[in-house]
């Protein structure tokens, strides 16, 4: 037994306990994929609340009589079917956050396809409608009825800088997600 400033005895510098002061690598693993999860289940609400202010701004208009002055002045088309879809896309995030406290594999499966189905599926199809629209701007952007964004700017090129951004945002997602996934899995151990 030491003291305080008595000897110590001999081999034990305290560096020997070392080994038992290590977090195995999946638990690390798993708290750092599941901080940027979080980063980018942030940066898709982000996206997903200037989504539900277009879409939902045009319901209000439609359904209700409701308009705002500043999304008149915007002058913006009207919502494409895909962007209806795009705005539950928040659902897959509510599984990923319920599965953080208790590693719940089967929630972040389910925010992992949720992902593909509400997020990256939306986006392709978005971006192939919106196709037409890009040749047509190409090939004669004076006389293309293209819509434009407050009059002068083509929205076919916000909607692929919007389409960019969203889509590499989901595949971070499911990366991460199929991350934790895999660390949260127990080996399977042949006897």
């Amino acid at each position: 037994m030491s003291s305080k400033a008595g000897p110590r005895a001999a081999g034990t510098d305290g560096t020997d306990y070392l080994h038992r002061q290590r977090v195995a690598a999946h638990y690390q693993e798993s708290a750092n994929n599941k901080f940027l999860l979080k980063f980018f289940f942030a940066a898709h609400i982000l996206i997903l609340a200037f989504m539900w202010a277009k879409v939902g701004s045009e319901i209000l208009k439609k359904n209700f009589d409701v308009e705002f002055q500043f999304f008149k002045k915007l002058d913006l088309p009207s919502a494409y079917p895909w962007e209806y879809m795009y705005c539950i896309s928040f659902i897959p995030i509510i599984f990923g956050l319920l599965s953080f406290p208790r590693n719940k594999v089967q929630l972040i499966n389910k925010c992992y396809y949720g992902q593909f189905l509400l997020g990256i599926l939306p986006i392709m199809i978005g971006m192939g409608s919106q196709i037409p629209e890009v040749f047509m701007y190409f090939s004669d952007p004076e006389g293309s009825n293209t819509p434009t964004f407050k009059g002068f700017f083509p929205m076919v090129f916000i909607w692929y800088i919007f389409f960019l951004i969203a889509l590499q945002i989901h595949i971070f997602v499911m990366y991460f997600c199929n991350q934790l996934s895999s660390a949260w899995t127990p080996v399977k151990k042949n006897d």
